[in-house]
C-alpha cells in the first residue's frame, strides 16, 4: 500500500495511465483512514501533496496540507520529514500570499515554523535540505516583497539543486522565480526561468507537466 501513491504519482508525471491496482489519492487517503494505518495514510497525502504543488495546484495543495497536520509523526524516515517539512513551508507561504490579513499571519508563522526545522537540520550538515530551505526562504521574501532577496534566493537553489542532480527541485525553483518575475512585469528574466524550469521537467520525465506548460 505505502508503494501505491508513489506509483500513481509518477504515471500522472509522465501522463501515463496508472495501473488499476493504483486506485486514486483519495481512496488511497480513505481506505487507511478507515483502518488506522496511520503510515499508509501519510504516504498518500505526501505523494499528492508533490504532485499538487509540481501542478502549481496551491488551492488543493493547501487544502490537503491542513488533512496532513504533522506527517513527520506518522511517516518514518528523515527523508520525507524533509521534503514534507520544505512542502510545508513554501504552501504556508503560498496560502499566506493568497488570504487576507489574519489568514496571512497564521499561515506565515506556520512556514517559518517549518523554515526554522529546515535550517537546524542543514546547521547539523543534512546536504539534502541545503536547497530546499533556499527555495523556503526566497518564497518567504517574495511573500514580504524583498524582491533582490527572492532572487539571488532562487538562484542560489537552481544552483545547488543542480549540482547534486535533482532535477525536479532545479525545475521548481526555476519556476517559482518565473512566477516572482512574472509578476515584477520582468519579462526576459520570467521567460528564462520558464524556460528552464520546462527543460529541467522535461529532464526529469514529467511530460504531462511540460505539455501543461507549453498548452
Amino acid at each position: 500500500m505505502v508503494v501505491l501513491p508513489y506509483l500513481l504519482a509518477v504515471a500522472k508525471l509522465r501522463g501515463v495511465d496508472a495501473a488499476e491496482e493504483c486506485m486514486d489519492f483519495e481512496t488511497m487517503v480513505k481506505v487507511p483512514s478507515e483502518t488506522s494505518n496511520l503510515t499508509s495514510r501519510g504516504h498518500a497525502i505526501f505523494a499528492q501533496l508533490e504532485v499538487t504543488v509540481i501542478f502549481k495546484d496551491w488551492k488543493r495543495a493547501t487544502e490537503l496540507l491542513i488533512e496532513a497536520d504533522n506527517l513527520r509523526v506518522s511517516i518514518p524516515g528523515h527523508f520525507v520529514g524533509v521534503r514534507f517539512t520544505a512542502l510545508e513551508a513554501l504552501i504556508s507561504f503560498k496560502a499566506a500570499q493568497a488570504s487576507p490579513f489574519l489568514g496571512r499571519m497564521k499561515w506565515k508563522r506556520r512556514g517559518l515554523k517549518s523554515m526554522k526545522l529546515l535550517r537546524s537540520w542543514v546547521k547539523k550538515g543534512n546536504g539534502n535540505a541545503v536547497h530546499l530551505l533556499y527555495i523556503v526562504s526566497a518564497q518567504l521574501a517574495v511573500l514580504e516583497g524583498k524582491g533582490k532577496k527572492a532572487e539571488e534566493g532562487f538562484k542560489s537553489a537552481v544552483k545547488v539543486a543542480a549540482r547534486n542532480g535533482l532535477l525536479q527541485d532545479k525545475a521548481l525553483a526555476h519556476e517559482l522565480a518565473g512566477a516572482h518575475y512574472t509578476a515584477q512585469g520582468d519579462t526576459f528574466w520570467a521567460d528564462y526561468h520558464k524556460e528552464s524550469s520546462q527543460q529541467a521537467y522535461s529532464n526529469w520525465g514529467a511530460k504531462s507537466k511540460v505539455v501543461e506548460e507549453i498548452e
